[in-house]
């Protein structure tokens, strides 16, 4: 089954909450899903050691903090009796992350809209590209926006949108909009789901939002094995 990956060799750029909201969202559909955290901040793994803690169990399988000389087994194992893996990965250029691309069926960039964050998305496109060419093949990936502004799209996101589509480069339709939830999860240790909306905004929101995202990655899954 599909290993997707979320990279991007800047820190800050969404990653770890778009493996998170993605991951709950495949678990609510009913799919086996496995996340490998191997960012070295490991924010997953902790929330589900919080939930421990009060005895609660986590809707999917996480493994925290691989070796880089095992994450290519842990990925084939999981692959291999799980629907979905999703890999967080740290936030720089590394071996680890040149694994994980190797071993991916997608790809997904987190990014925030600006001049700078656009500009190192670029630098992540020309990473999974330079492990393409190693590779001899394809990897497929998307661009991903992260925290958009839920009320209206200013000028530079609108430029920056433009100069994607002119270079061609593949944009999930659906991105992460900015909003208390996507925070509150890891502050509560609960998923979307769990959230009280007394305590926490834009719920409801941020539910449509995180489930018109994940079928947006999963079109775009189907998409690229369909290739």
């Amino acid at each position: 089954m599909p290993a997707i990956s979320v990279a991007n060799p800047k820190g800050g750029a969404g990653k770890t909450t778009l493996t998170f909201v993605l991951a709950c969202e495949l678990a609510r559909s009913g799919a086996s899903v496995a996340v490998i955290d191997a960012d070295p901040n490991a924010i997953i793994a902790g929330w589900a050691r919080k939930r421990a803690e009060q005895g609660r169990g986590a809707p999917f399988e996480i493994i925290a903090g691989p070796k880089e000389s095992e994450l290519v087994r842990l990925i084939d194992q999981y692959t291999a009796s799980h629907d979905f893996v999703l890999i967080d990965l740290e936030g720089t250029a590394s071996r680890m992350t040149s694994r994980a691309l190797a071993r991916s069926h997608l790809v997904l960039i987190p990014f925030n809209l600006s001049p700078i964050d656009a500009e190192l998305a670029a630098n992540a496109v020309s990473l999974i590209q330079e492990e393409a060419e190693a590779l001899g093949r394809d990897i497929p990936f998307r661009l991903v926006r992260s925290r958009d502004n839920a009320a209206m799209q200013t000028k530079t996101a609108r430029r920056i949108v433009a100069a994607i589509d002119e270079a061609e480069l593949p944009l999930l339709s659906v991105g992460l909009v900015e909003r208390a939830a996507f925070r509150d999860v890891f502050d509560f240790a609960a998923t979307l789901e769990e959230l009280d909306e007394a305590t926490t905004s834009g719920v409801p929101a941020a539910r449509t939002n995180a489930y018109d995202m994940a079928r947006a990655v999963l079109q775009a899954v189907q998409e690229e094995m369909r290739r």
